[in-house]
């Protein structure tokens, strides 16, 4: 295979290069090789490209070193790369006049490029599940907590009283969106280049969309140079990995912060949970900490990726079939460690519901509601009764009184001061108008935090989740077919032909 050549790789080339690959592709790329292998050398028998007799023993070749596995192949890295030790390994069990076919009508490079986007398939699928299983666990939180009413923050600082539910089907919401990019990315990896050879395709006859529909492709990439150049499903897989955790991170350093002994709006189980060496009353939340560090990793892995194909020609070389993927595998890996740690701490947190009513029933949140009604009861202009609430809260902070207990003389008050006549509410209706949850339940335009709409957003955003985990296992379900058909038929054509 290396006949140009005049010497043997460099031991530091193998070293650093070539034996590093060649052991992780045969860690995690065996199956794969295997199916892809089996797929082509199905097409070239079909299409007459390789004899008969001879294809049956290839494929008796295939399914033996497929039978006995990735610890069975005797591998070196003077022959570069994964691919020549397989073939290597074939050809030593069926001889090169048989085993030397199988490469026929194609390259390295599509056959390199088609076992990435499989691997890298194989891991989208993996995590997967994971998103839908956080979309589940913020959407029984939000049930569960349509009537639980916090403080909503703009800039920090107290804004509008919510209700609990209203925040977790935000970031449901946005997990959504989050989910709709993977699904996307994933269609778009979902493409076979198998048949683009080197780059300028083959001049033999073959059928490249039957070997895609073998291996569980959805289509081919059809122009043959952009199936050997193209890697933008790794900047577009890793993007939506970043956004996946940013969003999770900022959701993260809520909880961090509602965790804290000056809120107390949230406790983590001890199970996930860690303790001081030094002081005893200690519980760290370290996995809500370790989940927004490794966000970071992800933006990280995209520079890198980005940075790996920016200024490259469009062909194929070594930072396309080989650098590019390197840091897709430990973004992979982190985001995995977000899913699951995030997943665990989600779904075993302690809620302190009365904490956040009083939180909220005293910090002015609530005030913004005091003006509301003053323009529904007295056909005020708003920023009149603007003004009015804005003196009340200034007397309160410069008393010391909390919003809770502004009284309706209080309200008389600022109403003369800024129009010259009073309001006359009875005290008992300005101190409801003040709660918490009268600020929660008066609201009536769609999306906002009244139990209403949001049992209303509650529906609609499982009735989206079990939609898409509908379409995802129905996509599954049709790679492992495609993956279990490829190898059925291998048998039985085999089976048939040595019966003969």
């Amino acid at each position: 295979m290396r006949e140009r050549m005049k010497s043997e790789p460099n031991e530091v080339v193998c070293k650093y290069l070539f034996e590093p690959a060649i052991m992780e592709d045969n860690e995690h790329s065996f199956d794969n090789m295997c199916l892809i292998n089996m797929a082509h050398a199905m097409m070239l028998d079909k299409e007459g490209i390789i004899p008969h007799d001879e294809a049956a023993r290839l494929f008796k070749g295939l399914i033996d070193m497929y039978e006995r596995g990735s610890g069975a192949l005797k591998l070196d890295p003077k022959f570069e790369d994964y691919y020549f030790n397989v073939e290597k390994n074939l050809i030593a069990d069926i001889g090169i006049e048989v085993g030397g076919r199988l490469h026929t009508a194609r390259s390295r490079n599509d056959l390199h490029s088609t076992l990435a986007r499989m691997n890298i398939r194989d891991r989208v699928i993996k995590l997967i599940p994971m998103v839908l299983e956080l979309r589940s666990i913020l959407l029984r939180l939000s049930e569960e907590n349509r009537e639980v009413f916090l403080t909503g923050y703009t800039h920090m600082q107290p804004a509008q009283p919510i209700s609990l539910a209203h925040y977790f089907t935000a970031i449901g919401g946005a997990l959504e969106r989050d989910y709709e990019r993977l699904e996307a990315a994933l269609g778009r990896l979902n493409k076979s280049t198998l048949g683009g050879g080197a780059f300028a395709g083959t001049s033999f006859d073959i059928d490249r969309e039957y070997v895609a529909d073998r291996l569980g492709f959805s289509g081919i990439v059809a122009n043959s140079l952009d199936a050997i150049a193209s890697r933008d499903y790794l900047l577009e897989l890793v993007s939506a990995f970043s956004i996946l955790g940013s969003n999770i991170n900022r959701t993260a350093g809520d909880l961090y912060i509602w965790a804290t002994d000056e809120f107390g709006y949230v406790e983590v189980d001890d199970s996930v949970a860690a303790c001081s060496s030094i002081m005893p009353q200690k519980k760290n939340p370290i996995t809500l900490e370790h989940v927004k560090a490794k966000s970071s990793h992800l933006a990280g892995a995209f520079v890198s990726i980005f940075s790996t194909l920016k200024g490259i020609p469009y062909g194929h070389c070594r930072d396309v079939g080989s650098e590019s993927y390197r840091m897709f595998w430990q973004a992979a890996d982190e985001l995995e460690a977000i899913l699951a740690l995030f997943n665990v701490t989600l779904s075993t947190i302690k809620i302190k519901p009365e904490n956040m009513e009083k939180k909220a029933a005293g910090n002015f949140s609530a005030v913004t509601d005091l003006a509301d009604e003053l323009v529904k009861t007295r056909d005020m202009p708003f920023r009149i009764a603007h003004q009015i609430v804005g003196n009340i809260v200034r007397k309160c902070l410069e008393r010391g009184i909390r919003s809770d207990d502004i009284s309706s003389d209080m309200v008389d008050e600022a109403a003369l001061e800024v129009t010259g006549k009073s309001i006359g509410w009875s005290e008992e209706y300005t101190r409801e108008v003040l709660t918490p949850e009268h600020s929660v339940r008066a609201k009536k335009s769609l999306g906002s935090p009244s139990p209403t709409r949001c049992s209303q957003m509650i529906v609609e955003l499982d009735g989206r989740l079990e939609s898409d985990k509908r379409r995802f296992h129905e996509a599954i379900e049709s790679i492992e077919s495609a993956k279990r058909g490829l190898k059925k038929d291998v048998l039985r054509i085999l089976n048939e032909r040595q019966c003969r």
